[in-house]
């Protein structure tokens, strides 16, 4: 029996949020209490926990948009039993789950540290993203974009089907009710050219999907959230695959954190328009 046989595998429930919360935050990630209820409302099948003798030492979480493709994220295992083959098995039951229910591709954000088992495994490389942060929010004037409407919101979940490749209006719902604060989309000429949503985070608020078809529409949106959150920490994921993003985050002062790689196992047959994301949804939700 290896190490990681002697854990017993098994669905995620409420009552394992609080060992959630307590591996992301030893591996220094930002979720909150609300991010992991959220995984288990959209997805409650998909969330597993690996426990020994009553405690939990790791999770993993999966998330289906369409079976078009799935995404597995929160790969966690406690710090002092690392490298023991446990983080590998856990990958492996979200993998089984989202093809248990026809999904057709696989996705996952990899850090460099997983970047090589992901490819062993037989993922290939996407596109790279960029984590990028500011220690104190500042904009230059007061926000001038109205929160994102109901109307809003059903125009950018229409919109952001073609863009993100499949349809994961549920949690862009859910975001939206949970995070009203940080919501906006812009128009021009009555088209909806861009729009924004964000989170609290535990160590940052977080600013992701943001989307805009132009640089100007980009800046926009992200002066509006630094407007509203004037003094506070922000974290967002670039995606690389669009030429403007660096430049719209590096002009308003953000500074370079670290690097992931988006990867596919599968066909990647609805890869979306990664050209108009400046900002992913996050790491472990695509």
């Amino acid at each position: 029996m290896t190490t990681s046989d002697a854990f017993d595998v098994r669905t995620m429930t409420k009552a394992d949020i609080v060992d959630g919360i307590r591996l992301s935050a030893l591996a220094g990630w930002n979720q909150t209490d609300l991010d992991w209820r959220r995984f288990l409302r959209l997805q409650p099948r998909g969330c597993f926990v690996a426990a020994r003798d009553g405690k939990v030492h790791g999770t993993v979480t999966t998330l289906s948009y369409e079976k078009r493709f799935g995404w597995i994220g929160m790969v966690l295992v406690d710090p002092e039993i690392r490298k023991q083959g446990l983080g590998t098995r856990l990958l492996e039951r979200g993998m089984d789950y989202l093809r248990s229910e026809g999904v057709e591709t696989l996705k996952l954000d990899a850090t460099p540290m997983g970047h090589g088992l992901y490819l062993r495994l037989g993922f290939l490389d996407e596109y790279e993203i960029e984590r990028w942060e500011i220690s104190s929010a500042a904009a230059a004037g007061a926000p001038q974009i109205p929160l994102m409407s109901a109307g809003s919101l059903e125009d950018a979940c229409r919109l952001d089907r073609d863009i993100f490749g499949a349809d994961r209006s549920s949690l862009l719902r859910s975001l939206w009710e949970e995070n009203p604060f940080s919501t906006a989309a812009v128009y021009a000429g009555g088209r909806l050219t861009g729009y924004a949503f964000g989170r609290r985070g535990r160590r940052a608020h977080y600013l992701g999907p943001w989307v805009a078809e132009s640089a100007p529409a980009a800046r926009a949106l992200l002066e509006e959230f630094l407007a509203r959150l004037r003094g506070a920490p922000v974290f967002l994921d670039v995606c690389l695959r669009n030429s403007s993003a660096r430049e719209v985050v590096e002009r308003a002062g953000f500074q370079f954190q670290r690097k992931l790689t988006r990867m596919h196992l599968g066909p990647n047959r609805h890869p979306g328009t990664p050209e108009k994301v400046f900002g992913i949804a996050g790491p472990e939700l695509g």
